[in-house]
């Protein structure tokens, strides 16, 4: 191929190959590459006094690597544009998020209360720099890490990175508010003075879920990756324990529970389940899962369910309140946890830790670079290692 470009002599020329005969064509020469420069003899007679072979390996493999990552960034370009615009979207929807029921919560306690108001902006304003921050440190974690591992497709680790925090920080500065809306005379002037009354109350309380997925979808960047999957079984398994301690709560704003225990037990429960997800996302973002991670998923299943368990089967036993079905979710979800503890222990027994993102890399290729052109790419990359 090389060889024929710019040959002045029209005789063809022999390759001397150490490792056999020749490949039919220059095409099918991966390894080895014809001598383009000619030491010709001083009296310029024309015959070449020397054309051997040489091994550039790592020459020809940088090129054949330099043409396939070219290619492949020109083809997988309007991918990452879908995908930013997609994360933007995401990102949007979570700042009107935090800005709707973090006003609406503000309204309700300047308008009824004389606390001071700076506070409570002030509050909002930490959380908003808050996830900006988280936001910025999250993509460049992700730039840093597609630079360090050499492929552009199929890095799946570090798309949670700092996501636990920005969940932390909401969950400080929400809980404070919606506890004292709860114990004290503030419902009552909502329920009389403001439009919705506690249905609206309800409503900007159940926005913790859709601002939970919103979170979610605005740094996941592989949409068919295992690590998707994992955070929104995670994502429904959190909104089943929202929907089952908020059912409690709506129990609490109509004056049914009746005991100050039951009350206080059924306020701690909600926030529980809503700072659950600082477990899972920080999980997400372990490269691997380590045994006391196991043991964490069992105990944020126990000290969920358990509790609400507990007021149900009272409320029913000893206040003859119909059964809820969500007695036997409580029921079904302690199995699972037990069953699943079971097994990983079992599982686990032989080595302390598990792989929970198996994401395969072939010399940091993925497996869309498995080609007819891969195997030069990953010889490129391995050459370069």
């Amino acid at each position: 191929m090389i060889a024929a470009f710019g040959n002045e002599n029209p005789e063809p020329k022999t390759v001397i190959n150490p490792e056999g005969p020749s490949p039919s064509s220059p095409d099918d020469e991966p390894l080895f590459i014809r001598n383009t420069s000619f030491r010709r003899t001083s009296t310029g007679s024309g015959h070449p006094e020397d054309s051997s072979t040489k091994p550039l390996v790592s020459t020809a493999a940088a090129a054949a690597a330099y043409i396939m990552t070219s290619g492949e960034f020109l083809q997988a370009a309007p991918l990452f544009v879908r995908r930013s615009k997609r994360n933007l979207f995401y990102k949007i929807l979570c700042f009107l998020t935090l800005i709707f029921q973090g006003g609406i919560l503000d309204f309700y306690l300047i308008v009824f209360t004389d606390l001071y108001w700076c506070s409570w902006i002030a509050t909002d304003l930490v959380v908003m720099t808050g996830w900006g921050i988280f936001f910025l440190k999250n993509g460049r974690s992700k730039r840093s890490l597609q630079h360090h591992k050499g492929s552009m497709h199929g890095c799946s680790l570090g798309e949670f990175t700092f996501a636990y925090l920005a969940w932390l920080i909401y969950v400080i500065a929400c809980t404070p508010k919606v506890v004292l809306i709860l114990e004290t005379s503030i419902l009552d002037l909502i329920e009389l003075k403001v439009p919705l009354g506690t249905t609206g109350f309800k409503i900007i309380m159940m926005l913790s879920a859709p601002l939970l997925y919103c979170l979610i979808n605005a740094i996941i960047e592989d949409l068919a990756g295992a690590t998707r999957y994992h955070s929104q079984s995670c994502y429904i398994s959190t909104c089943l324990d929202l929907v089952d301690s908020f059912t409690l709560i709506e129990m609490l704003l109509m004056n049914e529970i009746p005991t100050v225990y039951l009350k206080y037990t059924v306020i701690a429960v909600y926030f529980l389940v809503l700072s659950i997800p600082v477990l899972w996302l920080y999980e997400l973002n372990a490269s691997q899962l380590q045994c006391r991670w196991i043991w964490a998923r069992f105990f944020s299943g126990v000290l969920v369910n358990v509790p609400l368990l507990v007021v149900r089967c009272f409320l029913v036993y000893s206040y003859q309140m119909p059964v809820s079905v969500f007695m036997f979710k409580n029921m079904f979800f302690l199995g699972c946890r037990c069953l699943e503890l079971v097994e990983q222990c079992l599982m686990g027994s032989g080595g302390g830790r598990l792989a929970s993102n198996p994401v395969q890399f072939s010399h940091c290729v993925s497996e869309n670079d498995m080609c007819p052109h891969g195997y030069v790419n990953t010889l490129a990359v391995s050459t370069q290692n």
